[in-house]
């Protein structure tokens, strides 16, 4: 790990695969290291952080994944996505196989072809008992839901198949436990240009002082009182904001937040995610893994 630098730059997403309006629930926030401080320089929608007419998903996705796919490195993104799906539906898949595979096979789910139809599948061919659960073990490790679940589904079916598929394609990218530092080229020499990390704001906040993982997401005012004391945590552990209205923008929207959370949770892993001696057993390597 000692060979393992600060990132150049921390990205947080918070992730929408909304058909027409992706690219307004969508968040992005870019951050640097200085010195403890994680300090968000720019937060914005993916629309205005990509600078595109469009908020569409089928323009949304792709292009940001063209971005980060090509930012100066090292870098390292949180992205609030499942990355897999149990490690059954897989078979005999190793993730990086699953993944450029995706939509047209999906693991044992053969025929998928959008995010209702993954819903039916998985419950389908599910079997808690016989070893098929519907949540992976990294989701029940954070209280996470189950990726193919009626509410995160779109996300999933839409994370993994366009921005994950697309990111892996670029040369330099890891994507740790379930594509590893160590395949990158020139790995042993220097780390990868970009670590993308799973990332899950909800346990972010239960592990932070002060912080709450629920009754933030709303337009109440208590759920503002509840995002002001999230954003106080984060402060409290070392983030900071560049201008007032970054952090301002944190306070009013809760994708915002999220986004913040999620590069928080990168930069507080990029290293360890990079170890070499990483724990990561055979299912990590399937159904990836959540940092916090």
């Amino acid at each position: 790990m000692s060979r393992i630098p600060d990132a150049n730059a921390v990205y947080g997403v918070d992730l929408s695969a909304a058909a027409s309006n992706a690219g307004a629930d969508t968040w992005v926030a870019r951050c640097v290291v200085d010195g403890d401080a994680l300090v968000v320089e720019k937060l914005a929608s993916a629309a205005e952080f990509l600078d595109l007419d469009s908020t569409a998903r089928d323009d949304v996705l792709p292009a940001l994944a063209a971005h980060l796919g090509g930012v100066d490195g090292p870098a390292v993104a949180g992205v609030d996505v499942p990355f897999s799906l149990p490690a059954w539906v897989l078979g005999d898949r190793t993730w990086r196989e699953f993944v450029t595979a995706t939509p047209e096979e999906w693991g044992v789910l053969d025929g998928v072809d959008g995010p209702r139809d993954l819903y039916d599948a998985v419950r389908e061919a599910a079997d808690p008992d016989d070893g098929r659960p519907l949540r992976r073990a990294t989701d029940d490790a954070h209280g996470g839901q189950d990726p193919a679940g009626f509410r995160i589904k779109t996300q999933t079916y839409y994370g993994i198949s366009v921005l994950l598929r697309r990111l892996i394609e670029h040369e330099g990218v890891c994507v740790p436990p379930a594509l590893p530092a160590s395949t990158v080229d020139g790995a042993a020499d220097s780390p990868p240009r970009l670590a993308v990390l799973e990332t899950y704001p909800a346990s972010v906040f239960d592990r932070l002082d002060g912080a709450g993982r629920t009754g933030y997401k709303g337009t109440q005012r208590r759920h503002v009182e509840a995002r002001r004391r999230n954003v106080a945590a984060l402060v409290a552990d070392g983030v900071g904001f560049a201008d007032d209205a970054a952090r301002d923008c944190a306070v009013a929207t809760d994708d915002a937040l999220d986004a913040v959370a999620a590069a928080y949770a990168a930069a507080r892993n990029y290293r360890t995610a990079l170890d070499p001696d990483d724990d990561a057993d055979a299912r990590d390597r399937l159904e990836a893994r959540i940092f916090a």
